[in-house]
């Protein structure tokens, strides 16, 4: 139970380092390298050639995973730190987190296959 508690303390704080950089790779790339956003002829074809590139497409649905992970992740922390859950809850929260995740996920990537 101990090395597994440092295990999610660790992925947390990897994950938190993960998102800053792909943030900063983000918002570098949206807002800044794109010529069509430096001359002001930002469309929906722009983005959409952006988005259809497999390099691009990988980026964004790591982002997806990473912050998923994190989110969720810091969000079963903060409840099992504050709330008044037994083992049993513990696992129902886990398992609930854990599908809602999953879900989240394959919604977010299966986007990516309507472009």
């Amino acid at each position: 139970m101990m090395l597994r508690n440092a295990y999610e303390w660790y992925f947390q704080r990897i994950t938190g380092g993960l998102l800053l950089v792909l943030l900063a790779m983000h918002f570098w790339v949206e807002h800044f390298m794109t010529a069509p956003v430096r001359r002001g002829d930002l469309t929906f074809q722009v983005i959409a050639a952006r988005i259809s590139n497999p390099l691009w497409q990988a980026i964004d649905i790591g982002f997806l995973l990473v912050a998923l992970f994190h989110g969720l992740n810091g969000l079963r922390n903060i409840i099992l730190d504050y709330g008044r859950l037994g083992k049993r809850g513990a696992g129902v929260l886990n398992i609930a987190l854990i599908l809602i995740g999953a879900v989240w996920a394959w919604w977010g990537i299966t986007a990516f296959s309507r472009l």
